[in-house]
């Protein structure tokens, strides 16, 4: 049995899975590269159709994220940016509508038909409808593998909502208690980072911008743009409607620098948020946690929560933002039809693998001079060692955010300037020092405290405090304030990745590599050899291990 679940609204993307096993998972920016691609998710679905020889005929049943977002399935074309400017008309309305919808069951259910109507006569098959935050509570503890949990999501908006807390046990999750769209923890920090000059669906760059500042500076006045509720179960915004750029406390915080700014929201941030796990722990009696959402993006915060003394333990969903809504969708569905339970996810590489004939004619098409090399991982670590940057292009695309080996960039962690030459080759403006990947052998003695987070460690979704023996042998991958953010591995995770990390801590005595993205700025990940081979020449880098094939420039 094959189910095609389907996301489409910023970010959109696509999961196929075939009875319970997930086959394939995609966000449609990796394939159009346009950076959070939203809309109908066409070259995914054709993607996930074509590399399993299969048509919509032989789908059993699709599901789409978001019950109630029918702008994007009907006007996409018309607002492509409608969500992107916080304070602006467009948001607004967003965030106003979203609020009628927490407020009103019967907007909620004609919008729904509507929108199964319309599904329906795009894809000549009967949809089915899952909400925004029950598809990203199920990706969070269907993956986590705690049988029984209390399950957070929550981000700028959807579907009603802005924040979410589910029980969760054997296998359904049921809704405790939400708050509206109006008072959202994504909406403040969105807010604080447009000021600052990101783009809001950028905001997590504030978080490393935030270790360079005084968090106290600007403390007092960021205080009321963001708090909790008397019962700790909501958030408290100053109304939307009346805050412009600019204008008041935004005219306020432009006498204080821009990283003070940052730190003092991130403080708040962090304080708010911490306050409200406190209280859910406390109101359901779990201290198993699993985290899902946009919000959950803040390495910083993740880190304060698993920290928290009423916590047992945490997992962050790899996918955390919008890319993992339809992978939540069929979890959901897999769950309260097939039995499906809590498993512990291993890996996400279920994006598209191509064959070394693919990529062989790429490198013909594109006029390059390569070489075939039987040990790959053998020369890619020798190359490293001799202080050479190394992208990879290697088997099945990650899901998620995050460059977890098989599309990132390699570079050895001794040289803290890092961070400046490299960025500058890529066109990125980076606070955050590079990510490390790491022996997983070796992680109690480059990281403190793994007890908690170190499923998490696998996926990049947490920072952590660094040992003093990493922050001497490893200094370009520890953030100011001592922490970094790893991955690490294994060889059952990803062996051909392993083997070049093994092989390198073998030359060197060193178990980490620089871990970033393979990407020019604000461009997606790489996704076919063709990008690959456009990015490794845009960024002048040194050398291309891409299969079983090595370019120089």
């Amino acid at each position: 049995m094959h189910i095609l679940t389907l996301h489409e609204d910023t970010n959109a993307n696509i999961t196929l899975f075939k009875d319970t096993q997930i086959l394939f998972s995609v966000a449609e920016e990796r394939l159009s590269r346009v950076k959070y691609k939203g809309g109908f998710p066409v070259k995914s679905l054709n993607m996930a159709l074509d590399k399993h020889g299969l048509s919509l005929k032989d789908i059993r049943l699709i599901i789409c994220g978001n019950k109630y977002h029918f702008l994007p399935r009907i006007l996409w074309d018309k607002f492509p940016s409608y969500e992107h400017s916080f304070l602006g008309t467009a948001q607004k309305i967003s965030v106003y509508y979203q609020h009628a919808l927490f407020k009103n069951k019967f907007l909620r259910k004609s919008v729904e038909s509507f929108n199964k109507f319309m599904l329906k006569n795009k894809l000549n098959k009967p949809v089915a409808l899952t909400d925004h935050h029950t598809a990203h509570a199920y990706s969070a503890y269907l993956t986590s593998g705690f049988d029984k949990a209390v399950t957070i999501t929550t981000d700028n908006f959807g579907d009603g909502l802005s924040c979410a807390v589910f029980t969760c046990e054997n296998g359904i999750c049921r809704l405790l208690y939400g708050s509206s769209a109006l008072y959202s923890p994504g909406q403040f920090y969105g807010e604080i980072a447009q000021t600052l000059g990101f783009h809001p669906l950028l905001a997590g760059k504030m978080t490393g911008l935030a270790g360079y500042g005084d968090p106290q500076a600007a403390y007092d006045l960021m205080k009321g743009l963001f708090a909790l509720s008397k019962d700790k179960k909501d958030f408290k915004l100053p109304a939307l409607i009346w805050k412009f750029p600019g204008q008041g406390i935004y005219r306020k915080l432009r006498k204080y620098k821009k990283e003070d700014i940052a730190a003092a929201a991130q403080r708040l941030f962090e304080e708010v948020m911490l306050d409200y796990v406190v209280e859910t722990v406390k109101n359901t009696g779990v201290s198993s946690l699993a985290l899902a959402g946009g919000v959950f993006g803040n390495v910083r915060l993740n880190q304060k929560i698993s920290e928290l003394k009423e916590i047992k333990e945490v997992f962050i969903h790899p996918g955390m933002s919008d890319q993992g809504i339809s992978l939540g969708v069929g979890l959901k569905y897999l769950a309260e039809n097939l039995g499906l339970k809590p498993f512990k996810l291993k890996d996400v590489y279920w994006g598209a693998e191509y064959s070394s004939e693919e990529i062989k004619e790429a490198l013909k098409k594109e006029r390059v001079n390569y070489e075939y090399v039987e040990n790959i991982e053998s020369a890619a670590a020798k190359l490293l060692s001799a202080g050479k940057t190394v992208a990879r292009f290697n088997g099945r695309m990650e899901y998620g955010p995050r460059a977890l080996g098989n599309r990132s960039i390699l570079y050895q962690t001794t040289d803290p300037k890092v961070n400046d030459w490299l960025n500058k080759k890529l066109n990125r403006a980076e606070f955050m020092p590079f990510a490390p990947v790491t022996l997983e052998e070796y992680a109690e003695k480059c990281y403190k405290n793994t007890e908690k987070v170190k499923h998490n460690m696998k996926f990049m979704t947490i920072s952590i405090y660094c040992t003093e023996w990493m922050k001497s042998i490893s200094p370009a991958v520890v953030h100011v304030d001592g922490t970094a953010r790893p991955q690490i591995i294994n060889e059952d995770d990803n062996q051909s990745y392993y083997n070049i990390l093994k092989e390198y801590h073998r030359i060197t005595g060193i178990p980490s590599l620089i871990n970033t993205s393979f990407n020019m700025h604000e461009e997606p990940i790489v996704s076919s050899p063709d990008d690959a081979i456009r990015a490794f020449r845009a960024a002048k880098l040194d050398y291309l291990a891409i299969g079983n094939y090595l370019i120089s420039q």
